[in-house]
């Protein structure tokens, strides 16, 4: 089904553009929310009547885009991934960190609208790209170091349990000193 966006949705365009959605998603979602109205030749006059507005609120969105751009692009992002003695590294860089970084610093920018072109998974110096309007986009260097946690070698964590299990094997057991301890039992009496 063709639908003509009113409002831009990340993972569909922006205001006016032309998509193709599934049926269900424009009937259940879009239209009842306003975000689009269906493609048919009515709702394209309308379209076209109200374009000259769209087209405005496309501009004043293309320039605050801009300005964010602006500021974004004197931004650099780090992160830090920890990594093992043997270089094994725990844990990726994925476009949620980025969305995380940028609102800590006061952008409020869906992840969506991120790319980087692969999961980082290794320290590196790396170029993330945020498509703030169709016309604009601006790239982020991310710099990924590595935080290097000791670990437990599984010899030393099979050195320490064993060294408890001998511990408590080389407790003395005094069968005496335990019934010492417990109250002293009488006999019950029996019912005749």
């Amino acid at each position: 089904m063709e639908v003509i966006l009113k409002e831009d949705y990340p993972a569909l365009g922006f205001v006016g553009d032309k998509v193709s959605v599934k049926r269900g998603f424009a009937r259940n979602y879009l239209i009842p929310k306003g975000i689009a109205v269906e493609a048919s030749g009515r709702s394209e006059r309308m379209i076209k009547h109200l374009f000259a507005a769209i087209n405005k609120k496309r501009m004043r969105l293309r320039s605050e885009a801009q300005q964010t751009a602006d500021s974004i692009a004197k931004l650099s992002l780090e992160f830090s991934l920890k990594v093992g003695e043997k270089g094994k590294v725990f844990g990726a860089i994925t476009s949620r960190d980025l969305e995380a970084g940028l609102k800590a610093r006061g952008y409020e920018i869906d992840r969506r609208r991120i790319r980087l072109p692969d999961i980082i998974k290794q320290p590196g110096s790396y170029k993330a790209s945020v498509k703030l309007h169709p016309e604009v986009e601006v790239e982020i260097p991310v710099e990924v170091k590595a935080e290097y946690v000791v670990e437990k070698s599984k010899e030393g964590a099979e050195d320490a349990a064993e060294g408890k299990r001998k511990s408590r094997k080389k407790a003395p057991k005094d069968n005496d000193s335990e019934k010492g301890d417990e109250a002293p039992q009488e006999p019950l009496p029996e019912d005749s």
